[in-house]
């Protein structure tokens, strides 16, 4: 009887193939402590390609110091370990890590460390549905009010007169707020086709100039003209970009240097597409002159109603990541070490 062919080992190629195939984000660290490999979740979570991070300490990584503990422990007890730390690009939402010992026979070279963050969806869903549901409760009531007070105005004399306008013009405020929350609350509709980026960013530059606050302010341009067109919804992404420039207009009010610059380039980043291949993007960047964001403001930027502005809803962020979700992209903001703040938004190029 003839013994069964023994199995050839597995390319190291293929290996690769099948690590960066799967949705959990994959960090291979070395008995070093060095990484040795990223798969492209884990450059997504991250913020950092492979050939940026290879060969740096685990511990280098964005919120990479506890990855660094639990993979030394693993390594060196040679025991699966697990632990939970704030997201490397959103403090206020928690990580699930499981490291497992990387063996060569009885020899461990390392830890392969599994991350799952919790998907989008199950974080806003208890918060969408409370949105929906206050819009609805809200809207009909208040479209009675705001027509009441303007009939009023219109009717009423003297200071009586002044109170209804007052009433009409702040009904119509809160149902601007409300339309916000709806948008918030359902889901982003797209009608997706290939969109030239620049002519976007021309498109919110027109707009922005008739805003309050515009005279005076300079836009810089540092277009990458090679850039392939992006796979989007041309209403909605322009609404998030002239969200993203209001917000850089209220930044750059009071100072000296009153300039945003808006840049355009391919990403070095890498998102996870379906079936696991990896998805060239476009990254966007708006860049003001400001004072940069309070540093206690920075891991609550996205959460609804959180604002630093005296008249702010707090809601243009959420609503712009919510859009940038649907498009398979992602949204980053961080302060600059030479003064104010980058936005940058990250959105898959049109398939070739």
């Amino acid at each position: 009887m003839s013994r069964p062919t023994k199995a050839p080992p597995l390319a190291a190629a293929l290996a690769r193939a099948a690590v960066d195939s799967l949705a959990d984000a994959i960090v291979v660290v070395g008995a070093d402590g060095g990484v040795l490999h990223l798969n492209p979740a884990a450059e997504e979570l991250f913020g950092r390609s492979r050939e940026r991070a290879v060969g740096l300490p685990a511990r280098a990584l964005p919120g990479g110091l506890q990855l660094a503990m639990l993979a030394e422990r693993t390594r060196v007890e040679q025991e699966s370990a697990s632990t939970d730390f704030p997201s490397p690009q959103e403090p206020g939402v928690t990580v699930s890590a499981e490291a497992t010992p990387l063996l060569d026979g009885t020899a461990c070279l390392g830890a392969v460390v599994a991350l799952r963050p919790p998907r989008g969806r199950e974080r806003a869903l208890d918060f969408e549905a409370l949105a929906a549901g206050l819009a609805h409760e809200i809207k009909n009531p208040l479209a009675g009010l705001q027509g009441s007070a303007e009939l009023l105005a219109r009717e009423a004399e003297g200071t009586a007169r002044q109170y209804a306008d007052v009433i009409a013009r702040e009904a119509k405020r809160v149902d601007g707020l409300v339309r916000e929350l709806l948008d918030l609350a359902r889901p982003a509709a797209l009608a997706q086709e290939a969109v030239n980026i620049h002519a976007v960013l021309e498109d919110v530059q027109v707009l922005a100039r008739g805003m309050s606050g515009a005279d005076g302010l300079r836009f810089v341009e540092r277009y990458d003209p090679s850039l392939p067109s992006v796979h989007g919804d041309r209403e909605k992404l322009t609404q998030v970009f002239l969200n993203l420039v209001r917000n850089a207009i209220d930044a750059v009010q009071g100072q000296e240097r009153r300039e945003i610059a808006l840049e355009t380039s391919v990403a070095s980043l890498r998102l996870r597409g379906a079936g696991g291949r990896s998805q060239a993007l476009a990254r966007v960047s708006v860049v003001d002159s400001g004072a940069g964001i309070p540093e206690a403001m920075l891991p609550r930027l996205f959460t609804p109603f959180a604002t630093s502005k005296p008249h702010g809803t707090g809601l243009g962020l959420a609503i712009s990541r919510r859009i940038l979700d649907a498009h398979g992209g992602r949204i980053e903001v961080k302060n600059r070490a030479a003064g104010g703040a980058e936005v940058r938004v990250f959105l898959p190029l049109e398939p070739t």
